[in-house]
């Protein structure tokens, strides 16, 4: 149900909220109580109409706040509609059951559009998020928290309404994978099932095997566990299931839902895989622990498959060995990891086919490079050569090939970084030297499309801006499917823009549309930012300046894009920090439509935008724009001879 166009009727009269004895009559009971939750399924006290003549209504300071308080005839708090910020306008609907708050609605950023969901009590413990409330008002774009059992519910709904955007709400995004502390291949490893997560999703609704009606009735799964930092390279503790399902009615039957691994988020229970119904062979194995609460190497094994009487022993010894290094002392990982190493390179060895062995291979080059780069195993980088040349002694190109970029990986970032006086800016161009002669070597790698994003990436952040789109181009020709195929595009479009036209479009932070395309006629700056980055809130000062000193009729006008992946960041630093110009923000921050549509992966940047729309500069820095400003203030007849591109 849509709330707002009823909203109008009684915030006519909330608007006098303070004391309405003095201002106005209150509201009616039967207005108060026509207002119903935004979320569906809610159980809240809804007296019937001949009882309403006995509820009453009143102004109540309620925690500090005044607020609408409507009472049954028992006395018990059926709704509360506060005004939180003092404004005289309704920003919170609370609704209650047997006299406890069991949902609330929020309006978060004052807008008149509820942003914010809650669950109570009873009713459960979910909170979700908004982003965009003006196209779908009571839409959930984000969980700040939700139970593992919600989550799942929440699961077999999304599957029931065939709604691919709800489950996917319900998924580890990108940022907070690398939130999560974990070692650089168990985060890929754990992006790449993520990404898998929506095919698996889209199958099972092609398959049709859930009916139209199909309901949660229960979850499952072993206990929650801790998988402590250290384990693996990790860094934090995690809190983790393994193994979850769902109980679904399906018309008439009872069957098990495979929803795979949940990891707990800041309170939030997220999927990281999709939901397979009953026990096919697509259901994913466990990532962190086997079922039985062991190391996590048997959960690599490919479904279906048994491990040998040898590579039981080894799981087990594996098993043995990740308890020590979680908390053993940094000097004695090395040897640690060492043996560890060792054990799945035996792993790779006894497999009973090559697809398993290949399986274990890349698991050790993985769990070697991340090692070495994180200082735990500083011998690893010999260690990746020694297989490296042994793969390819034996012909196993590709596979030599994997060991090579790990080994690659390791060497820049966990040795030469990791020296005290390393000469940058040297060891950056040896870098991309290094990249570009593994292409030349591995072409087909399945680690040739982050060769060529860290090419491009390496030569833009050099300003050698050629070579980026070089490198771009070749990566959107050889690889169409990578992950970085949209990033890629909206780079080419942002590094090639310079006397041209731009799109640059979205909501702000208000939910209202934003066009580059409505400033022709003015100077724009857009801004892409994030609160954490330092040079980029000092830009902000910069930018007042010019503002005040040729915004609006005199010709200048500013766009923020911020690639936050929290809202409520952007929002607590805009209540600090009052800018005058408009500021986009979509979720998924440098994952949104508003980053990968101009290739953006790293701030600051600020484009230059001239009166005809044509950008001047796709990377300008604050204290060039003056400048720039100054010359396109220059006397028409000036102007014409002096072009407006460079």
């Amino acid at each position: 149900m849509n709330r707002f166009p009823l909203i109008s009727k009684l915030l006519a009269v909330i608007c006098y909220l303070t004391w309405t004895v003095q201002v106005g009559a209150a509201p009616s009971v039967s207005d108060a109580l026509s207002f119903a939750p935004l979320q569906p399924g809610i159980e809240y006290d809804q007296p019937e109409e001949k009882q309403q003549a006995a509820c009453t209504i009143k102004a109540e300071k309620v925690n500090g706040v005044t607020a609408w308080v409507i009472r049954g005839p028992n006395g018990n708090v059926l709704r509360q509609f506060a005004d939180t910020d003092g404004d005289n306008v309704v920003d919170t609907w609370s609704y209650f059951r047997d006299g406890l708050i069991v949902y609330r609605d929020i309006d978060a950023n004052h807008n008149g559009q509820a942003d914010q969901h809650r669950w109570f009590h009873s009713a459960g413990s979910r909170w979700g998020i908004n982003l965009d409330e003006d196209k779908e008002p009571g839409s959930i774009d984000r969980w700040k928290l939700i139970s593992a059992e919600e989550a799942a519910e929440e699961a077999v709904d999304a599957l029931r309404a065939g709604d691919l955007k709800r489950f996917q709400t319900l998924m580890l995004t990108k940022e907070e994978i690398s939130q999560l502390g974990l070692s650089p291949a168990q985060a890929e490893q754990l992006t790449k099932r993520v990404q898998e997560a929506t095919e698996t999703f889209e199958s099972l609704l092609a398959k049709k095997q859930l009916e139209a009606n199909c309901q949660f009735s229960d979850f499952g799964g072993i206990k929650p566990g801790v998988v402590p930092a250290g384990t693996r390279g990790s860094t934090k503790d995690l809190l983790v299931y393994e193994n979850v399902w769902a109980m679904v009615l399906n018309g008439t039957q009872h069957q098990q839902l495979q929803l795979g691994t949940m990891i707990n988020f800041n309170g939030a229970w997220k999927l990281a895989d999709g939901p397979v119904l009953g026990d096919s062979e697509d259901v994913a194995s466990g990532f962190f622990y086997g079922s039985g609460g062991g190391a996590g190497e048997a959960s690599a094994l490919p479904t279906g498959t048994e491990p040998t009487q040898r590579m039981q022993e080894i799981l087990a010894s594996l098993e043995k060995l990740d308890q020590r290094i979680a908390t053993a002392d940094q000097q004695d990982k090395s040897t640690l990891n060492r043996q560890r190493a060792d054990l799945l390179a035996e792993l790779a060895e006894v497999a009973p086919s090559a697809e398993e062995s290949e399986q274990w291979f890349k698991q050790l080059a993985d769990m070697v490079s991340a090692s070495t780069q994180d200082g735990s195993y500083p011998e690893g980088v010999d260690y990746l050569k020694e297989w490296e040349q042994k793969l390819s002694d034996r012909n196993e190109k590709d596979l030599a090939g994997y060991f090579q970029f790990q080994r690659m990986l390791a060497e820049y970032y966990g040795v030469t970084l990791a020296q005290g006086n390393v000469d940058a800016a040297k060891a950056h161009g040896e870098w991309l030297k290094s990249l570009e002669a593994f292409l030349e070597e591995h072409p087909k790698s399945a680690h040739g499309a982050e060769a060529l994003r860290q090419l491009a990436m390496g030569s833009e952040i050099s300003g050698e801006n050629e070579k980026a789109v070089k490198w771009y181009h070749q990566l959107l020709e050889q690889f169409p499917s990578s992950v970085h195929t949209a990033m890629s595009r909206g780079a080419v479009n942002r590094l090639t823009s310079e006397g041209k036209e731009i799109a640059v479009e979205g909501p702000d932070v208000l939910g209202k549309n934003v066009n580059l395309a409505d400033y022709r006629g003015k100077a724009v700056v857009v801004q892409y930012w994030t609160t954490s980055c330092d040079v980029c809130t000092a830009d902000h000062s910069v930018l007042g300046d010019l503002y005040k000193k040729y915004g609006g009729r005199r010709g200048l006008e500013i766009i923020g894009v911020n690639l936050d992946y929290s809202r409520e960041k952007l929002e607590a630093y805009l209540k600090e920090n009052r800018l005058p110009w408009r500021q986009l923000h979509e979720p998924g921050g440098f994952d949104s439509p508003l980053a990968t549509n101009m290739g953006v992966v790293t701030v600051p940047l600020m484009l230059f935008v001239g009166p005809d729309g044509k950008v001047i500069s796709s990377n300008i820095r604050a204290e060039e724009i003056e400048a720039e400003l100054k010359k396109l203030m220059r006397p028409s007849a000036q102007a014409t001879k002096t072009p407006l591109t460079r």
